[in-house]
């Protein structure tokens, strides 16, 4: 089998963030959280690394990561423009920010030739996260994604909105709906659904982070979509990447595996949460998790 790709979203804008979140020094030498997914996916055997990217970016990443990489893994960069999208295809008039995650994706499709994860930028998940999609792709033929507990993805800082997931008894992904404005509220967690109602929400339920595990023969349907979608799309709307991989399993009738592990996240959505991610990276790389620094010369 071709060593897997790691394929990591980073052109998004970080809007509650207030910063360019992506290059925020989180470990204890400055290094970025991305760093820490690359890290962990080389450990579990990935070959190539894409990033997606704002062109305004590509300089402070590539100063930053092609020494890192060299001699260690493939690094590649693909610029998310507007300029970029299916010919024939226009962005909406208007536009400002990515058109989405599915679009994202999408634009890598001349460098994805065998099984690929698609991860944040801004997410730290863990090194069992890159270890349960290597297994799946070595055992198993079809997509995966990699599901986290509700309660353990929460911001002590604000809200967040996650992908909460409905799963079959085989482990398989029924759908995913997009709750907002998730918190603990009377020492209950609420959230509201699609339909905008507040509801109360279990705290064991598997949320997706966008840890997935797909396939090249996936990327012929995220075309199809993201043609449909930019026919009838306005300024802001944005195709998601859940939509694109959802629209694929309806139409091929096929199965999307959910692995749970017992992998920690962590993430930067608000400035506030930069202390506390920076203080548990800090303690993982004292227990020896990760060396220090840690890209340690080999």
């Amino acid at each position: 089998m071709t060593a897997p790709s790691l394929v990591i979203l980073a052109a998004g804008l970080g809007s509650r963030y207030g910063d360019a979140k992506q290059i925020a020094g989180v470990g204890p030498n400055g290094e970025w959280l991305l760093e820490y997914a690359i890290h962990d996916a080389l450990a579990a055997g990935f070959g190539s690394i894409v990033l997606v990217i704002r062109p305004e970016l590509r300089t402070a990443l590539g100063a930053r990561l092609a020494p890192l990489l060299q001699g260690r893994a493939d690094l590649q960069f693909v610029g998310q423009t507007f300029a970029n999208v299916p010919a024939g295809c226009q962005t909406p008039t208007g536009r400002t920010k990515p058109l989405g995650t599915g679009h994202a994706v999408w634009c890598c499709a001349p460098l994805l030739h065998g099984p690929f994860a698609v991860i944040n930028a801004d997410d730290y998940y863990g090194h069992d996260a890159f270890a349960l999609l290597a297994r799946h792709f070595c055992t198993a033929a079809g997509p995966a994604m990699v599901g986290y507990r509700l309660d353990a993805t929460l911001s002590p800082c604000g809200e967040v909105n996650r992908g909460l997931c409905r799963v079959d008894a085989n482990a398989n992904l029924i759908d995913i709906a997009e709750y907002t404005h998730i918190a603990m509220r009377g020492g209950t967690l609420h959230g509201t659904s699609p339909a905008g109602v507040e509801q109360a929400l279990a705290a064991d339920r598997t949320v997706s982070l966008n840890c997935w595990g797909l396939l090249p023969d996936m990327l012929p349907d995220f075309e199809t979509g993201l043609r449909a979608f930019l026919a009838q799309a306005c300024a802001t709307d944005e195709y998601f990447l859940p939509l694109a991989i959802d629209q694929h399993l309806t139409r091929r009738r096929r199965k999307l595996a959910v692995l749970r592990g017992n992998g920690e996240w962590l993430g930067l959505t608000y400035p506030a949460d930069h202390p506390r991610v920076a203080a548990r990276l800090a303690a993982l790389h004292a227990t020896g998790i990760y060396p220090d620094p840690l890209w340690a010369p080999r």
